[in-house]
């Protein structure tokens, strides 16, 4: 691909991520509902804040994170992003989640944000089957 035409397709991506990320849903980080995340959670496809990126790439597996700003998208990753959202991923990895029985942890202590988040990815302890979810 041409210099020119691969440079016009990466911005036509930057400008779909901007739109996206400007979504209510994904105006706030998935994970600690941060306003303004500047980070993409690739592998669940979640809008993420750089605190909640640097945790998510210490879970295990760890989870790939890209800033919305600092990196291209490739066509497939940009599709990926608009099928699933905050609002989605909401549905599938809190499927579960009962605010009665399970405490969101004050964001400001890392080791609790850690702790949750292993349990959230890691453990899948409030996933539901994609399929569900989705419905």
């Amino acid at each position: 691909m041409a210099a020119s035409a691969k440079r016009k397709q990466e911005e036509k991506h930057l400008k779909l991520l901007r739109e996206m990320s400007s979504l209510p849903p994904n105006r706030k980080c998935f994970d600690c509902d941060q306003r303004g995340p500047t980070y993409t959670d690739m592998t669940v496809g979640s809008f993420v804040c750089t605190s909640c990126s640097g945790i998510l790439r210490g879970l295990n597996p760890p989870h790939r994170v890209k800033s919305i700003s600092m990196t291209t998208f490739t066509q497939q990753e940009i599709e990926f992003l608009q099928k699933h959202g905050n609002e989605v991923c909401k549905q599938i990895w809190l499927g579960l989640f009962d605010d009665r029985s399970s405490a969101i942890p004050d964001f400001r202590d890392p080791q609790k944000v850690k702790e949750f988040l292993q349990e959230k990815y890691e453990k899948k302890r409030w996933r539901i089957c994609t399929s569900t979810a989705l419905k």
